[in-house]
């Protein structure tokens, strides 16, 4: 896919999830960036996207730019646990930590947060990996010691990326209500504005420097097939 380049604007390959969000609210404020979203290409100057993603694809991850945006709650422990979607970053982090911490679990998928999220509330699971919008609970950085949730593959245009990501972040800061219906709004899926509000209260976003995070690509690697 050619992702062509106007006024020498930023090109942003991006998942349509939270990693997203900071980008969106730059977007709101400011003409110089263009954000395609898929997870298909390289042609961009950045590709924002789940570590799991991101280590799937072979990409190098720069930067770490959301952390605890999954959590197992209430707690982590035996018994049913409800996934969200099969062969996505919470399934894959989900069974890494059930094995690694030798459990006994058997697990459900659900495509829908709120449907898995009710499910929970209701007693259907012993636990749940739910979005840290909807709750709290024990975090997959403090779990398995992963990096983060989300980050970035810088190709060019670092300096500039890195920028409007940290500008967008304080614009969701200055704005929550305004910058969430912007955002529910331009995103190509169904989400609700409590759904982002809460994201940002409950997730870290931040940019902290990447590395070659060997032990994480190979949890991925194991677990992803």
């Amino acid at each position: 896919m050619k992702l062509m380049n106007f006024e020498n604007k930023i090109r942003i390959l991006a998942a349509p999830g939270p990693v997203s969000y900071p980008l969106l609210a730059y977007q709101m404020k400011n003409k110089d960036i263009e954000i395609y979203f898929g997870k298909e290409g390289s042609n961009a100057d950045a590709i924002v996207d789940s570590t799991v993603s991101l280590a799937k694809r072979g990409l190098r991850i720069d930067y770490i730019t959301v952390k605890k945006v999954m959590v197992i709650s209430p707690k982590l422990k035996e018994g049913k646990i409800g996934v969200w979607r099969k062969g996505s970053a919470a399934d894959v982090l989900t069974r890494a930590v059930i094995d690694l911490k030798k459990l006994k679990a058997e697990l459900t998928y659900k495509d829908d947060w709120m449907e898995l999220f009710n499910m929970l509330k209701s007693g259907q699971f012993d636990a749940a990996t739910i979005a840290a919008a909807l709750g709290r609970g024990d975090s997959f950085e403090d779990l398995l010691g992963i990096p983060g949730s989300c980050g970035i593959h810088i190709n060019s245009s670092g300096e500039r990326v890195i920028d409007a990501y940290k500008q967008g972040i304080e614009i969701a800061k200055e704005d929550p209500e305004g910058v969430a219906n912007y955002i529910v709004n331009n995103l190509p899926i169904k989400i609700k504005k409590e759904f982002v509000i809460g994201m940002f209260k409950n997730a870290e976003y931040n940019v902290w420097k990447g590395g070659d995070f060997k032990e994480f690509y190979e949890i991925v690697r194991k677990y992803s097939t």
